[in-house]
């Protein structure tokens, strides 16, 4: 099948292009050569490519704007990001200007190959992959009841008992988000500080004793009730695009075992995911497997 596809390769490393564009010649893709921005976009305006595979950086215009002037020619046209200079937020900025892929440098070949394959059936043959993204499971942050941060941890505690989510949004005093809330935060705040800090001069015998433990929870409990939010909010909690692959946020989850993954959108965070979002939408794709 691959001989069908038509491949331009844009990168102004000349001898990357060459490398690339024999593996995958002899993996039966019809491929072209660009070392610019510019020659690519003249060559599209003369002729048909299935897929484009184009270098973030180079000299010239940048891979961004050609993006931008590819899908002006041709808003159909696949494109594949691919570069060594990427970061967080040029992956976001292509995937909002529709780039069917971002991928990094060094690139396995027989990875790209099955990228361009995806990227060639999905134009031609209506198939989608990996159509949902963070964005499509999270819980969006006007879902999540609201508490400032100089209420009290009582009054903390009263609303994640009342709210399914067990997770409260924290607002500051221009009622923007300051953080998140949950029960972690409260069992947290609710050790005793030489519990917090895993002393090590307390041996395992001592960890297991009633003089260790006993006693203290009701003191604990009425030590936190007057402490403001504030005082008990942890640090922000880690952060995707809400254009992540799904695979992205199952990857950070396993990787750092977060309870709570923030979303942010091109400015300011959207939503929320919490290991749960993902369980629902595994079970969603094992019932329909087409669905995903």
């Amino acid at each position: 099948m691959n001989q069908f596809i038509k491949v331009l390769l844009v990168d102004d490393e000349v001898r990357f292009c060459q490398i690339m564009s024999q593996l995958l010649t002899r993996r039966g893709f019809d491929v072209a050569i660009a070392n610019s921005a510019e020659g690519a976009i003249l060559y599209l305006k003369k002729n048909t490519r299935d897929v484009v595979v184009l270098d973030m950086k180079m000299s010239g215009m940048d891979g961004l704007a050609a993006l931008h002037e590819i899908k002006a020619i041709d808003a159909d046209i696949q494109v594949i990001i691919l570069t060594g200079h990427g970061t967080k937020y040029s992956a976001t900025r292509a995937f909002v200007r529709e780039a069917f892929d971002y991928l990094a440098k060094p690139c396995d070949v027989d990875t790209l190959a099955g990228r361009i394959n995806d990227a060639h059936n999905e134009k031609h043959h209506g198939f989608r992959f990996d159509m949902k993204k963070a964005g499509d499971i999270m819980t969006r942050i006007e879902e999540f009841e609201t508490i400032s941060l100089d209420r009290s941890v009582s009054d903390a505690v009263g609303k994640l008992l009342s709210f399914q989510y067990g997770i409260l949004a924290v607002s500051d005093s221009r009622k923007k988000l300051a953080g998140i809330l949950s029960m972690v935060d409260i069992m947290k705040a609710l050790l005793p500080e030489y519990v917090r800090e895993e002393n090590d001069v307390l041996d395992e015998p001592a960890r297991f004793s009633s003089i260790f433990w006993g006693g203290h929870f009701t003191k604990q409990v009425a030590a936190i009730a007057g402490r403001k939010v504030s005082e008990i909010l942890s640090e922000l909690p880690l952060t995707i695009s809400e254009n992540a692959n799904l695979l992205e946020v199952a990857n950070l989850l396993k990787r750092e075992s977060p309870k709570i993954l923030m979303i942010r959108g091109i400015s300011q965070i959207i939503g929320i995911i919490v290991p749960r979002n993902l369980l629902v939408e595994v079970q969603a794709t094992l019932r329909n497997p087409a669905a995903g």
